[in-house]
């Protein structure tokens, strides 16, 4: 009894190593076929740069463009930093008023962060 068993077993060893190799031999054909089609894209790249010029590097605007645009970059910044100092003075001004409700401030003011345009 114990030989069908094994018959069995050596059977369903075979049939799964079987199937295991018709699948790998499948998967190496499909990367054989993707691997020829890499390779005729690579050909394809290599021959399509021959007929164009040199390339001229586009004007992008901004602040690495011309001194025009990047003064007023500059201007712009300075701006949005003053515009969040005196944010951030009215802030630390009402907190210090809130403490010094509360009693946890005596009579030191709060700091000053506020920047001035020439800095």
């Amino acid at each position: 009894m114990w030989w069908l068993i094994w018959i069995v077993l050596v059977l369903a060893a075979l049939g799964a190593a079987v199937l295991l190799a018709l699948r790998l031999w499948r998967q190496v054909k499909a990367l054989g076929r993707e691997g020829r089609a890499l390779s005729d894209a690579a050909a394809r790249l290599d021959g399509a740069g021959e007929d164009v010029g040199p390339v001229r590097p586009v004007h992008v605007p901004g602040v690495a463009g011309d001194p025009l645009s990047l003064e007023r970059a500059r201007t712009t910044r300075e701006r949005v930093k003053v515009a969040r100092s005196v944010q951030r003075q009215g802030r630390l001004d009402r907190s210090a008023a809130r403490w010094r409700r509360y009693g946890l401030l005596d009579t030191t003011p709060a700091p000053s962060v506020v920047r001035d345009r020439g800095n």
